[in-house]
């Protein structure tokens, strides 16, 4: 078997090498990431809060009307307890209840704002919770596809290491050392293999003689233009 196969052997086995540990890094990087459970975990930590302050505040009103309606009650019944006799003071609890009316009346409608905004921010309580119930079921199957893949990456890792080792005992040191170089300095392609007639990596026509020389000899023949070692199947 020519060197020259056995180096696009090998360049197949690296190049798919690097794929699968390109990818299985990705994975781990993946895997690591859980910024987006975090970031519904503190939407739902803001609507908690939000809504916790909105209770608070809608207890705090109707706290104050109810403090209102009974001051109001109890200037009622002095105003018609018939206790009071003064017409003054008659009219000071006439007016004194009048303006409570009107208080609570305000109040009231605050209290219906208040209402509303607590139901607005246990709907978005709700909602969030239900988001990051969501996301994690997400995120789990997600990761659970990713280890599987992961595992069989692994496995494929493994056998195309032994395929390696096992090319590289047909390969002189010369020749590995020539492929390392042209593989770093070529992008990741040192090897091309010969398609109609031409370099497949540049395009460059290679002369009958070249074909020759590429099929019938073990020594390595080389691209004209790239400088790739070329390989004819």
């Amino acid at each position: 078997m020519s060197e020259a196969l056995n180096l696009y052997r090998l360049q197949k086995i690296d190049t798919r090498i690097h794929q699968i540990t390109a990818r299985l890094g990705e994975i781990d990087r993946k895997l690591s990431d859980d910024s987006r459970v975090k970031r519904a975990q503190n939407n739902l930590e803001k609507a908690q809060a939000q809504a916790r302050q909105k209770r608070i505040e809608l207890k705090q009103i109707e706290d104050k009307v109810e403090a209102q309606r009974i001051k109001r009650k109890t200037t009622q019944a002095a105003l018609f307890g018939g206790k009071i006799k003064n017409p003054k003071e008659l009219q000071d609890l006439q007016m004194e209840s009048e303006a409570l009316k009107r208080y609570i009346s305000q109040l009231e409608d605050e209290q219906l704002d208040a209402m509303i905004a607590n139901e607005e921010a246990e709907n978005a309580e709700k909602q969030a919770i239900q988001a990051l119930k969501q996301i994690k079921g997400t995120v789990a199957e997600e990761n659970a596809s990713m280890l599987g893949e992961k595992n069989k990456l692994e496995t494929d890792l493994e056998r195309l290491t032994r395929e390696r080792d096992a090319v590289f005992q047909s390969v002189s040191s010369k020749a590995l050392h020539l492929y390392q170089e042209l593989r770093k300095n070529k992008h990741g392609t040192a090897v091309a293999a010969v398609t109609e007639g031409g370099c497949s990596i540049c395009g460059q026509s290679l002369t009958p003689s070249d074909l020759q020389s590429i099929r019938a000899s073990n020594r390595l023949v080389f691209c004209p233009t790239c400088g790739r070692i070329l390989f004819a199947e």
